[in-house]
């Protein structure tokens, strides 16, 4: 006697966990004596839980985008040994690029802007930009 395998809306449903306990407990019984439909479903899973290539882009871009002075600043640093002739002219750039980089990070920012409150004697301030970070009252 030949089984029925079950549709493939089914099969979704199992693998999201929203299928019923009772037609859960049936599909799983199949699935232990169907390979073809096991089978289909490590297929279906693996297409479910494979990350979307347009977000993994999207966060390296961010993530370009984010550090791209210190990336220049690799850069410059490593091309001050591939092009010796051109040593200062590239650790220069190197040190100016890995300087912006250090400027234009937020955290560094908020460091300076919690400094200059606490030089300024103003506690109140350096604590309310703390509060704001983590999001407690000091």
């Amino acid at each position: 006697m030949r089984r029925i395998c079950p549709s493939e809306e089914i099969l979704s449903e199992y693998i999201s966990g929203v299928l019923a306990e009772e037609d859960r407990t049936e599909v799983e019984k199949h699935l232990a004596g169907c390979a073809a439909c096991r089978e289909l479903l490590v297929e279906t899973h693996d297409i479910i839980s494979r990350p979307d290539i347009h977000e993994i882009k999207n966060r390296i871009s961010r993530w370009i985008r984010k550090n791209q002075w210190l990336i220049g600043a690799a850069a410059a640093f490593t091309l001050s040994f591939v092009f010796s002739e051109h040593f200062l002219q590239f650790l220069t750039a190197c040190i100016i690029m890995g300087a912006k980089w250090a400027v234009d990070a937020k955290t560094a920012k908020i460091l300076i802007m919690i400094y200059e409150a606490w030089k300024c004697g103003d506690r109140d301030k350096a604590d309310k930009i703390l509060s704001r970070i983590d999001g407690t009252e000091h």
